[in-house]
């Protein structure tokens, strides 16, 4: 017969016969034998261990289990789910170290849950990546856990931009809808991390521009500005005739003066109200010359204007 099948065939004898032999005791035993075999499964001989009572004795054998693809699932069986999680992320198998992490998920409270993951890189960064795509509150949690302040802002970012793209985001005050209270409140909390007043500055600006965008559509009857650029809303508000809101505009977001010829200049030129770009240019002297009227004649195919 095969030796390996004897061997494993007594040594679950063995455990059987033994309930009063002490665990490691009888692990000396036992590895005396299965040490005879290269290969054997220590993993099928834990099994019999657990299945016969004895869990420590089970937990110790599998240790001897070379295997990670048999030690980690039999771990996680017999409960020794810290255990598991070093095998698992010692092996660098991804495969290995989710199976760890759902297991953990759904058995632990949260707190130990993110207990047992922050001081393992690998099993960190893999739920990250999961918890990113399909659980953002229970990420958000972690990062706040984590004191990851930071995090927690950038994920409400996204979603306001995720609700950007459904037509029912729309619903509720055109000033203060779901998604500018959620850039606000990135805002709020990028505002607490002294390294982040860049992102900070740029969510208020965001927010801002939101509600300003949400008033023109509100006034015009059109849904033509909401998540457009500072640019493109000027350069709309002047193409529909509305030059007030488009000072608005450059004053609220501080757009420099060159910046505002080069973008009236251009727009005026689109809709061919050469009148218009006429008086424009009258009104002072450009603070870069007469370029940007040049070129924008030249751009709308009006090179006689250009000319003039």
């Amino acid at each position: 017969m095969n030796k390996e099948v004897v061997i494993m065939h007594w040594a679950c004898a063995k455990i059987t016969a033994s309930p009063s032999t002490p665990d490691s005791h009888l692990l000396e035993i036992l590895l005396d034998k299965l040490q005879l075999c290269r290969g054997i499964s220590y993993a099928a001989v834990a099994t019999h261990a657990d299945n016969c009572g004895r869990r420590k004795l089970a937990a110790m054998l599998v240790e001897h289990e070379p295997r990670s693809t048999k030690q980690v699932p039999l771990l996680l069986s017999i409960g020794e789910e810290d255990t598991a999680l070093v095998k698992a992320t010692e092996s660098g198998d991804t495969d290995l170290v989710y199976l760890v992490i759902f297991h953990i998920w759904q058995k632990r409270p949260p707190l130990e849950f993110f207990a047992m993951i922050q001081g393992r890189v690998l099993a960190r960064d893999l739920f990250v990546a999961y918890a990113r795509c399909h659980k953002h509150e229970f990420l958000k949690d972690f990062f706040l856990y984590t004191g990851q302040i930071h995090e927690v802002a950038f994920l409400l970012w996204k979603e306001s931009w995720d609700m950007g793209k459904n037509p029912m985001a729309s619903e509720g005050s055109p000033l203060h809808g779901p998604r500018i209270k959620l850039i606000e409140k990135a805002r709020n909390l990028f505002t607490q991390a002294k390294e982040h007043t860049l992102e900070s500055k740029a969510a208020e600006e965001h927010a801002k521009l939101l509600k300003i965008q949400h008033e023109l559509e509100a006034s015009t009857k059109q849904a033509i500005f909401v998540d457009s650029s500072i640019n493109d809303t000027i350069r709309t508000c002047i193409v529909l005739g509305n030059n007030r809101a488009a000072v608005k505009v450059k004053t609220e977001f501080k757009v420099s003066d060159k910046r505002w010829y080069w973008l009236k200049a251009f727009a005026l030129a689109t809709i061919k109200d050469w009148a218009a770009l006429e008086k424009f240019l009258k009104e002072k002297r450009p603070p870069m010359g007469f370029r940007p009227f040049v070129e924008a004649c030249i751009d709308a195919d009006e090179k006689a204007e250009a000319l003039n």
